[in-house]
């Protein structure tokens, strides 16, 4: 299972872009760890390109003071909650991991048909007995088998 937390935002002050602001994204999936930095624009791309095939949660707008701590902090918590969304979500998964810069390799199930996110069913082998093994039981000693015999009178009301 894939868990997803924007835990934080930086604001990112390099020479060739005005300043901005880049949301830092933890990923854990099976125990391996990944991180990845986005601007609210590329996560705003990556709903536009989801939005034309599947249905898609709310995505948080686009404010005019975006600066702002208030504002900054609610749309990092919209912004992790609508990952957790789409990452559950199976058909959309491959997308939004790629998106996070995350290649996931395929198992032998899922190359078999089985899709993303769906778990194979999987079960016990049955077996079936021809005859009930506690009403047709064979006493090999001469001793009185008594707790046997309660738990036969309990289940079937009956003692051999």
């Amino acid at each position: 299972m894939i868990h997803v937390y924007i835990p934080r935002y930086r604001l990112v002050d390099e020479l060739p872009d005005k300043p901005h602001y880049v949301y830092v994204v933890e990923i854990f999936d099976s125990g391996k760890h990944y991180k990845a930095e986005r601007r609210y624009s590329a996560f705003h791309c990556l709903h536009r390109e989801l939005r034309k095939n599947y249905s898609t949660p709310v995505f948080p707008p686009k404010r005019v003071r975006s600066c702002q701590t208030k504002v900054l902090e609610r749309r990092r918590q919209c912004l992790e909650q609508y990952l957790q969304v789409m990452l559950r979500f199976g058909p959309c998964r491959d997308q939004v991991l790629a998106f996070l810069g995350i290649t996931k390799t395929r198992t032998s199930e899922e190359q078999e048909g089985t899709a993303v996110g769906e778990k194979a069913l999987n079960h016990q082998p049955i077996y079936i007995y021809k005859k009930d093994p506690f009403l047709e039981y064979e006493r090999k000693s001469s001793l009185p088998d008594i707790v046997t015999e309660g738990v036969l009178m309990a289940l079937y009301g009956k003692s051999q």
